[in-house]
């Protein structure tokens, strides 16, 4: 049987369950800690915040202070210039703020390290820092004070660190057994990422834990995104085409149920809501078979936000906003600049007419908002489009959606054996 047909089957199986088709999955295994019990009178709160306008999400990398210009001072001002302060007035309603890779990153903490490399970001990092501020204090505070959201968003298995030396942190060097392999393997799939991290191991899952906590209660952010599709390998079977199982998804599960009782206990004790936002690909078998069961994680109120997909996609816009409206859940089209360029530049002018196609597609749909990946420059005209479904259907497009492409990141099956069967768009 295809994937495809039991993708489809699933689908409809899964939207319609409700929490009764999961009550017998008992506690999760590894370590984790027990089902959350949310602070009652906190939840009507929570969800009324999930569910708070967001025309467009814009998630910024961090690369903002990699802008510097040689005699550039370092201000806040200048930092915010970059890449921010100009989205006042466009359509974005929330940013979701990236510091870094794997435990290597911009904003202040005693549990991960900051950028040391002589690479421009590093140098603004530290002159922040001695100023008494850092990357994320900034970005949060601007966002209050302009009636912006903003989230923590930690890449969950970031694999830039593979290629370039200057981004393995020291916990991985300190720690290789930690990783996928070593310098030089070359697997089946996720080829080359020797790097990420195995999130079978007890010890990652505690680390990944610890650096979401000391963000949460040491910055005052709206929520943190757990960030699946950069990149979309945990478990150390799917690099060599064998199944990830159940225990391995109860792994991830546990993870979840442990971020999402610090953020309640998080909210308890600041009087707000911690939302809990993931990025993850736009098919509920593809998930599963990677170790992410968002059926699971939906049944008993784990995450507040979907974002999909990423690289590619997968099933239509419509199979989401079922899936969100079943669950009172908010969900976001997701546009990277790869997958609706099928790889082409990220920002030719080119692009515009795709971009605006697929967001009325995504509109049309019934999705909650747009959320933007790998696009910057704040003058662009599409953060003051994208937002507005009557607006865009003025407006000269293409209407079209962009699925998966055939090779590399763009291809399903560069990280999943048999990937493209969970397509359904009929391509």
């Amino acid at each position: 049987m295809k994937h495809s047909d039991k993708n489809r089957r699933d689908f409809i199986k899964y939207a319609g369950s409700g929490a009764a088709a999961f009550l017998l999955h008992g506690c999760d295994s590894g370590g984790d800690t027990q089902k959350v019990k949310p602070f009652n009178k906190f939840i009507e709160t929570r969800k009324k915040a999930a569910h708070r306008k967001r025309r467009i999400i814009m998630n910024n990398d961090g690369n903002d202070l990699n802008a510097k210009k040689p005699d550039e001072p370092v201000t806040p001002e200048i930092f915010l210039g970059k890449r921010t302060t100009p989205l006042l007035g466009s359509h974005v309603d929330s940013i979701f703020y990236c510091t870094g890779v794997f435990n290597f990153y911009s904003h202040k903490s005693d549990e991960t390290e900051l950028l040391t490399s002589d690479e421009s970001a590093a140098k603004y990092v530290h002159e922040l820092i001695q100023q008494g501020t850092d990357s994320l204090e900034i970005m949060t505070k601007f966002c209050h004070d302009n009636n912006l959201e903003v989230f923590w968003s930690m890449r969950m298995n970031d694999n830039h660190d593979a290629t370039r030396p200057f981004l393995l942190c020291e916990w991985k060097k300190n720690n290789p057994q930690y990783l996928m392999g070593k310098q030089g393997d070359e697997f089946p799939y996720v080829r080359g990422n020797w790097s990420i991290v195995d999130y079978a191991i007890p010890e990652v899952r505690d680390k990944v834990f610890r650096i979401l906590n000391d963000v949460a209660v040491r910055y005052d952010v709206d929520g943190l995104e757990l960030d699946f599709f950069r990149h979309p390998a945990f478990f150390k079977p799917q690099v060599f085409g064998e199944p990830v199982t159940q225990q391995h998804c109860d792994l991830m599960t546990g993870l979840i149920r442990r971020i999402r009782t610090m953020a309640e206990e998080t909210a308890r004790k600041r009087n707000r809501p911690m939302l809990i936002s993931v990025r993850i690909p736009d098919s509920v078998g593809y998930c599963k078979a990677i170790g992410l069961d968002t059926i699971r994680w939906l049944d008993d109120d784990l995450i507040d936000i979907i974002a999909a997909p990423g690289y590619f996609k997968l099933e239509p816009w419509e199979n989401l906003v079922e899936l969100g409206g079943r669950y009172n859940v908010p969900v976001y089209a997701c546009f990277v600049s790869r997958r609706v360029m099928g790889g082409g530049e990220p920002e030719a002018d080119t692009a515009i007419g795709k971009w605006r196609g697929e967001a009325l597609n995504a509109w049309n749909a019934g999705v909650d908002g747009i959320y933007t990946f790998n696009r910057f420059d704040p003058h662009d005209q599409l953060f003051r489009e994208l937002g507005d479904p009557e607006l865009l259907r003025t407006l000269d497009r293409i209407d079209q959606t962009n699925y998966a492409g055939e090779s590399g990141y763009l291809d399903p099956e560069y990280w999943l054996k048999d990937g493209r069967d969970f397509i359904l768009s009929g391509i």
